[in-house]
C-alpha cells in the first residue's frame, strides 16, 4: 500500500488558507481590521491587526474563519448586526464562518457570513477625526457607500 502526502494549498479571494494578513480598509487607507477591547473595528491605532485565515470552523466548503495569529480567539457575528472577537471555546461555529468574495468595489475582498447570505461585514460610516469605526454586518443594499465600506485589501503579513 502506498501513501502519498501532498499538501494542497487552498486560496480563497487571493488569500492562502493558513496564512496571515492585515485587512486594510478600501476607503480609509490607514485603517485595518482590528481587535479593540474584543470588538471588531477598523482602526489606525490598534496594535492587534494581523489575522490568520483558517478553514471555516463549521466545515462549510470554501469558507474561512478569522483568528489571531496564535489561534486563541476568532471573529464572529453577534446580536443583530455586530462583529466581535471571542475565545475559541465560545465561538459559535456558524457565526464565525465567512465566505470570501471578490470585493464589492470590484477589487480586494469582502466577507459574507455563512449564516447570513446577502449580508456583508462593513465598517461604520467614516467620521472625520475619529480613528476607529466599528465593524457591522448589514444586508447588501447595492449603494456605492456600502460597497466601499465592505471592501478590504488583504496584505500578506508574518504570523
Amino acid at each position: 500500500m502506498r501513501h502519498s502526502s501532498s499538501k494542497r494549498e487552498v486560496i480563497l479571494g487571493g488569500m492562502r488558507v493558513g496564512g496571515c494578513y492585515k485587512l486594510r480598509a478600501f476607503q480609509h487607507t490607514k485603517d485595518y481590521l482590528s481587535n479593540v477591547g474584543t470588538y471588531a473595528f477598523n482602526s489606525e491605532t490598534s496594535k492587534t491587526k494581523v489575522w490568520k485565515i483558517v478553514p471555516g470552523i463549521d466545515g462549510t466548503r470554501n469558507s474561512i474563519t478569522l483568528k489571531d495569529p496564535k489561534s486563541k480567539y476568532g471573529l464572529m457575528t453577534y446580536g443583530k448586526n455586530k462583529a466581535r472577537f471571542y475565545w475559541n471555546k465560545y465561538l459559535n461555529k456558524k457565526a464565525a464562518t465567512f465566505y470570501v468574495t471578490k470585493g464589492l468595489m470590484g477589487r480586494g475582498v469582502s466577507f459574507m457570513p455563512v449564516s447570513k447570505r446577502g449580508y456583508f461585514m462593513q465598517h461604520e460610516k467614516l467620521v472625520k477625526g475619529v480613528s476607529k469605526h466599528q465593524i457591522l454586518v448589514n444586508k447588501y443594499d447595492g449603494k456605492f457607500a456600502f460597497k466601499k465600506s465592505a471592501t478590504w485589501y488583504a496584505i500578506k503579513s508574518k504570523c
